[in-house]
């Protein structure tokens, strides 16, 4: 299991603190820092053993907390190569005459978590505000290019040395207006239910191979039957990776499990998921969302993945009665495994299928995410704390 869970985070100037009386927020230099936390707001100053400590008022934070296996098939399923669409219809027909059915989701903005409705809405204010490091850089630069050109050496550099320092001051305004700090405080019951999902999530990223199917078609016609090695059904999937990573504009003490399926990266947080897609988010709970793991038989046209259950094999052509058609030239066997697929349906519109090439990864995910389920939707302060960096500047 990585480190997911940190005491403490640095966001610019501020730093985020977690103790056993609870969360604290301060900022400063060494020596001298102000800050708030679950006592109050407090000045802490001192250096080489002498301290000074006032608190005064108090402080406030709000927030909230952070299926069933199917049967195997009997018939195989082969992968249709990725085809570029200019656009995206429910469904699309394959030069054999498959009708392809689209696994989509809806868009991310469009999924709404209700407790969770005014942190995204911060969040994609703060993508939305334009980067004033990227904008004091390029009209340097610009300007440096200028007196450049001109010959005019001195003032070439000196223009360069000022757009370094408005870049620095551009990236630290650029913290308060397009980061937003997500700090959890989690309980023993959380913190265990948090755990058994990023330990799913190891086994999960220790498969060979893990993909996001996009789309699916029953095989009924004859000539797509042969051309597809005798599959009965034909999808379109690409190749995926699970990881853990920390999405553009948040901080956070919490590392999240991470994937990306087509155009939306999925971030799996305490209390909720979070789904980023064109640089804006939405948010799913966990309590609003249907899990599903299947065996599933496959045709493998290339490479046996090594970590695969090879139930049996085929031809690249067959006949009806199974064995190879000789009309074909270089008509090769091919392996026939059994793979996992793991789904995920959420009232909101979110949508995900994966296939693993191991078996027996997708259950303790489908599991974990339905011990979160209760947790998001107790929505109990004590689980999670959630601060916006406006926040932090009005707290101190």
């Amino acid at each position: 299991m990585p480190l997911y869970f940190r005491r403490s985070i640095e966001v610019g100037p501020f730093r985020f603190n977690l103790s056993k009386s609870g969360i604290g927020l301060s900022t400063g230099v060494k020596g001298f820092r102000i800050g708030t936390g679950p006592r109050g707001h407090y000045i802490h100053a001192g250096m080489k053993g002498v301290y000074y400590r006032k608190t005064f008022g108090n402080s406030k934070s709000s927030g909230s907390s952070g299926k069933e296996a199917e049967s195997a098939r009997d018939q195989s399923t082969r992968s249709v190569p990725a085809a570029v669409h200019d656009a995206l219809p429910s469904s699309y027909v394959t030069s054999d005459g498959v009708v392809m059915k689209r696994i989509m989701s809806a868009d991310a903005v469009t999924m709404e978590h209700e407790s969770r409705r005014e942190v995204i809405a911060d969040l994609n204010r703060a993508q939305s505000n334009p980067s004033l490091a990227l904008l004091f850089g390029v009209l340097g630069v610009g300007v440096s290019l200028v007196f450049a050109l001109a010959a005019i050496e001195l003032a070439a550099v000196i223009s360069g040395l000022v757009t370094a320092l408005f870049v620095a001051v551009g990236q630290r305004i650029d913290l308060g207006r397009r980061q937003v700090v997500f700090f959890y405080d989690l309980d023993e019951t959380a913190e265990r239910n948090y755990g058994a999902l990023t330990e799913a999530w190891d086994g999960i990223k220790g498969v060979r191979n893990l993909w996001y199917i996009d789309a699916a078609g029953a095989i009924n016609n004859l000539t797509a039957w042969k051309r597809n090695a005798g599959a009965s059904e034909l999808v379109d999937k690409h190749e995926t990776a699970a990881s853990y990573e920390e999405p553009p504009g948040v901080q956070s003490n919490v590392t999240p499990p991470t994937v990306r399926v087509g155009d939306q990266t999925l971030y799996f947080y305490p209390d909720f998921i979070l789904v980023r897609e064109s640089k804006q988010y939405g948010a799913v709970a966990y309590a609003d969302i249907r899990t599903a793991v299947r065996d599933q038989r496959f045709i493998v046209d290339g490479p046996t993945p090594s970590d695969a259950q090879v139930v049996g094999e085929t031809w690249a052509h067959p006949n009806k009665n199974g064995g190879p058609d000789r009309r074909f030239a270089n008509n090769r066997r091919l392996a026939i495994c059994l793979f996992e697929e793991i789904g995920m349906i959420g009232s909101t519109g979110l949508k995900v299928l994966l296939q693993l090439s191991r078996r027996g990864r997708a259950q303790p995910l489908a599991q974990a995410i339905s011990r979160l389920g209760p947790v998001s939707q107790e929505d109990r302060s004590e689980h999670v704390v959630l601060l916006t960096n406006e926040a932090a500047d009005s707290a101190t």
